[in-house]
């Protein structure tokens, strides 16, 4: 409870006020406000919370979120704050494909909702067909970039290494979209938010790997594609776990 005591009044008025003058207004706005400029406000906002939760951001390839505004963007998912703080890795607007229940988060489902995000009700087989087709409609004008959690869900087991299987149509829109997919892996996040850690500083680890060509994944199946993408992501989270350990003793040396 020491660390939400810290937490609550130093996130408290920044979150309020962002809410108030920057998230409501885009949401109730989005119509008429260009995606740009509300996904720009918003950035904003996450960089004044990332100072709040004291955040060491360790990020190898940051050049691959930078290069392009119709990527499709895989990641492992952990904690239900992922995508709000993933947002200032990205310069160019990204979209979010997540399911309804983020929708109704306080405060974190009015932001996603504020750029354009989709919900799919998993309960759905309708809602999920009629979300991936206009995602892929939306792909395919290349105007701006998605990202999607092939897992399906948030891995509760946040402290072991395996990633949960991916479900392969989350790649089927991509691939017929004939985009670039760009697999990125995070550790740490999920620490953020645990009440029985309390430290002077929160190291979250991002890498982005190698871009997926249309070339490299042609003749390839969705089930091939996800099986691919996970096993190269998988490789990746090993190695960040490993660095993890070397960094939370290099934290308790410190404290």
């Amino acid at each position: 409870m020491r660390k939400y005591g810290r937490l609550i009044p130093l996130l408290f008025f920044p979150l309020f006020f962002s809410y108030v003058f920057v998230v409501l207004p885009n949401m109730l706005l989005r119509k008429l406000l260009p995606l740009s400029y509300r996904y720009r406000s918003l950035r904003a906002v996450v960089k004044l919370i990332y100072k709040g939760l004291r955040i060491q951001r360790l990020v190898e390839n940051e050049s691959f979120a930078r290069q392009s505004k119709d990527q499709f963007i895989v990641c492992n998912h952990h904690s239900f704050i992922d995508p709000f703080l993933i947002i200032d890795l990205f310069p160019h607007p990204i979209r979010f494909l997540a399911k309804k229940e983020t929708r109704t988060l306080p405060i974190f489902g009015d932001a996603t909702a504020s750029i354009d995000a989709m919900f799919i009700k998993r309960e759905s087989v309708k809602s999920q067909v009629l979300l991936l087709r206009q995602m892929k409609v939306e792909l395919e004008k290349r105007t701006t970039n998605w990202l999607v959690f092939p897992e399906g869900t948030r891995n509760r087991e946040f402290y072991s290494q395996p990633l949960l299987p991916f479900k392969p149509g989350a790649f089927k829109q991509a691939m017929e979209a004939q985009v670039n997919i760009l697999p990125m892996v995070t550790y740490g996040f999920q620490r953020i938010l645990d009440k029985s850690i309390h430290w002077k500083k929160y190291p979250v680890q991002i890498a982005f790997l190698d871009p997926i060509t249309p070339e490299m994944y042609e003749g390839l199946s969705t089930r091939e594609m996800a099986d691919l993408v996970r096993e190269r992501m998988q490789a990746k989270s090993d190695k960040l776990f490993l660095e993890d350990q070397r960094l939370q003793r290099t934290i308790r040396k410190s404290s």
